[in-house]
């Protein structure tokens, strides 16, 4: 019996060809070791058919037995995956469905972002324009010069008073730097669309099956880290804009400011003139 058990349990070890690969080595080497070893003096007949009738016997009706039964287990659970946990048609319709929306919305979103919306004519607005749309950040620092082509340089000290020089400065400086942020975000948006083209093939293709049972989870989580990495840029764009309107304010009061100062200045040179008459 512990020999039954022993084999039995290194049968359950293997897969069925190297189950019956053991069994034939098994069956070859007990007729060899009974038929070469010496009978005992005071042995009873010995009846090798038997012995092989009942080794097949063991092997046929207890091992298969049991054999049968982890087949049957084994065969409810993958009809309890394939029929409730994951059923291959509704995954099917799933994937019908997903691809419907990819193609009803694909074309239009493919439309708007090869919209070509260049529209200066001079030869410095053109160079500028080229510069702040290709989308790339490798020329990033042609936008300076680019910029102070069109729109002039600060002019030289002298020319103009301080305080408009200043603002004049700090103006230029802020608009070259959202346009080089405009550059950037771009280029992050580029990325995301191929990210989420990326995850649309792998879940509408229908001539891959790495969108497999199971995959799901993994291919939500890159969309998810995908949305997060979108929401950051258009965090960092809207801290540009408000950087611009702080700066626009900053700049309309700085006026104020000069406009009191010169209102306080000429009622002092009045009331000067007044009492010298």
């Amino acid at each position: 019996m512990l020999l039954v058990t022993a084999v039995f349990g290194g049968l359950m070890l293997l897969s069925a060809e190297s189950r019956r690969r053991v069994i034939t080595i098994l069956l070859i080497g007990a007729i060899t070791i009974l038929g070469t070893s010496p009978a005992p003096a005071q042995a009873l007949p010995f009846c090798l058919p038997c012995v092989i009738q009942a080794v097949l016997a063991t092997i046929t009706v207890t091992i298969g037995n049991w054999l049968n039964q982890i087949n049957s287990v084994l065969g409810t659970i993958f009809r309890l995956f394939q029929q409730t946990v994951w059923p291959p048609g509704k995954i099917s319709l799933a994937k019908l469905q997903i691809q419907s929306i990819i193609m009803q919305f694909l074309g239009v979103l493919q439309s708007i972002m090869s919209i070509n919306p260049h529209t200066a004519t001079l030869p410095h607005p053109v160079a500028l324009e080229n510069v702040i749309r290709d989308r790339s950040t490798a020329d990033i620092s042609s936008v300076p010069p680019a910029y102070v082509s069109t729109f002039r340089p600060v002019p030289q000290a002298g020319n103009i008073a301080p305080q408009d020089r200043d603002l004049t400065d700090m103006d230029d400086a802020m608009a070259q730097d959202n346009l080089m942020m405009l550059k950037e975000s771009d280029q992050a948006q580029d990325l995301q669309l191929q990210l989420a083209n990326q995850i649309e093939s792998l879940v509408a293709n229908p001539n891959i099956n790495i969108s497999a049972p199971g995959s799901s989870s993994l291919i939500t989580a890159a969309a998810v880290a995908g949305e997060i990495r979108s929401q950051a840029v258009t965090q960092k764009m809207l801290a540009g804009w408000l950087r611009q309107e702080a700066a626009r304010v900053a700049h309309e009061n700085a006026i104020r400011k000069r406009n009191a100062a010169y209102s306080g200045q000429l009622q002092t040179d009045m009331t000067n003139v007044l009492q010298h008459k």
